[in-house]
């Protein structure tokens, strides 16, 4: 008699333990997934700006940049009104 309650005992603790186990995971998975996806919309909302503002540089800047897109430059394959060149 005291064996088989002594086994009840510890196999009722075990399931009481075990599922106190699992609740404390899943509040720190809900917690780690909720602060994770927090930061990922925050990470996602910074490159979003910083692909903006270098897409703005990009569209400012290539025209004065370039050596063939200057304004006073021929079109390739044409040529200007007295221009001897071949």
């Amino acid at each position: 008699m005291d064996i088989s309650f002594i086994i009840n005992v510890v196999t009722t603790q075990r399931r009481r333990y075990y599922i106190n186990l699992l609740m404390n995971v899943f509040a720190i998975m809900n917690v780690f997934n909720t602060q994770q996806r927090v930061y990922y919309d925050d990470y996602s909302m910074n490159v979003f700006n910083i692909v903006t503002a270098l897409m703005g540089q990009l569209g400012t800047s290539c025209v004065f940049d370039s050596p063939g897109l200057a304004r006073n430059e021929p079109t390739p394959g044409k040529r200007l009104q007295g221009d001897s060149t071949p």
